[in-house]
């Protein structure tokens, strides 16, 4: 469903937000603003390798009609007004709606954004002159906590689009220390367990897609369990290859490989299928796809019959070489005879 993430992410190039210092806000009266202004968004943040922020940098703007909004991508995200009934999210990777926000109505949707040579064009919404005063709402389509709001007033304006990017820098770092804190406590409980692993970790804004820990050490017999903290996107624990078209946005979803139990013997592929939330599920409109069919579920069991080191990864956010080194969001799992040489 979002394969292209760990490509974003990898092949992207980020850059450093300086923190700016927090001005004073004048009010713009209306009459000094009678040319077309331009304002900027930033879709999303992180670093294109394991984080990433989930919010609209700023989530709330005030313009006049007649301007125009530019929205910068930052991540692998959708722009979305007024989807039509069920809309999905595999809709949101080709739906072709308007640049031009003209009624409360007006279906717009900014497709997720890639470019291999490093950030990609932005997103340009035009507001119309004839645009009725109001709240327009907007959110991106893979994330469930993502929005954000233009309201368009004939009035005087509250902010200058500097003193929004002032305010942006500062939300963006605040964002990022938490995410940064997280990752940390994550780390070290991760640290103290045995038999458990966690599988992408995040808050309402923030994620890392990253296995903690991403070096495990079991026995054969054991049953180490997989759970995903993740509210944002969706993971898989896979052992070998994936079967199907690696372009099917829906290969993987479901679980392949050795039967109930999961024993996974190092040589036969194993895929958990997509681990991810009930909220998810509902806020994809996965009832209306073609993977009506999977059941949100956050945890997946294997038990290791042969010792030996094997690489896993997720199938979304990773990948697997055909030397069978993995990359991205991966791991490995050393499995020590069992005790007592059983």
């Amino acid at each position: 469903m979002l394969r292209l993430v760990s490509h974003a992410r990898r092949l992207a190039i980020g850059s450093a937000l300086a923190i700016a210092s927090l001005g004073i806000v004048i009010p713009i009266p209306a009459a000094a603003a009678s040319a077309p202004l331009h304002w900027d968004i930033t879709v999303g943040g992180g670093d294109f390798v394991s984080l990433g922020l989930n919010r609209f940098y700023p989530d709330s703007i005030t313009v006049h009609p007649g301007d125009a909004v530019s929205f910068n991508w930052g991540g692998f995200h959708t722009v979305t007004f007024n989807p039509p009934p069920n809309f999905t999210i595999f809709d949101s990777f080709g739906a072709v709606g308007s640049s031009t926000l003209d009624s409360h109505t007006t279906f717009v949707n900014a497709n997720p954004a890639f470019n291999p040579n490093g950030p990609p064009p932005p997103f340009n919404l035009a507001i119309a002159s004839t645009l009725p005063d109001g709240k327009y709402r907007f959110h991106c389509s893979i994330h469930q906590f993502m929005s954000g709001e233009i309201n368009v007033t004939r009035g005087a304006l509250p902010s200058t689009n500097a003193d929004n990017q002032t305010l942006v820098n500062k939300q963006m770092a605040a964002d990022t220390a938490r995410a940064i804190s997280l990752d940390n406590r994550t780390t070290r409980e991760a640290g103290r367990k045995s038999g458990e692993a966690v599988v992408g970790v995040g808050n309402r804004v923030a994620e890392y897609v990253k296995f903690y820990p991403s070096a495990i050490t079991v026995r054969a017999g054991d049953e180490l369990t997989f759970t995903d903290r993740d509210l944002h996107e969706p993971h898989t624990v896979t052992f070998g290859p994936v079967p199907g078209d690696p372009r099917n946005p829906a290969t993987g979803v479901f679980p392949s490989g050795p039967g109930n139990p999961n024993a996974f013997d190092g040589t036969s592929a194993l895929n958990s299928g997509f681990l991810f939330h009930e909220s998810e599920y509902d806020y994809w409109n996965l009832q209306a796809s073609p993977v009506a069919a999977a059941v949100p579920r956050t945890e997946f069991s294997v038990t290791f019959t042969t010792p030996g080191k094997y690489n896993f990864y997720c199938d979304l956010h990773g990948f697997l070489n055909p030397d069978g080194s993995v990359g991205g969001m991966s791991g490995s799992i050393t499995v020590l005879p069992a005790e007592g040489g059983g």
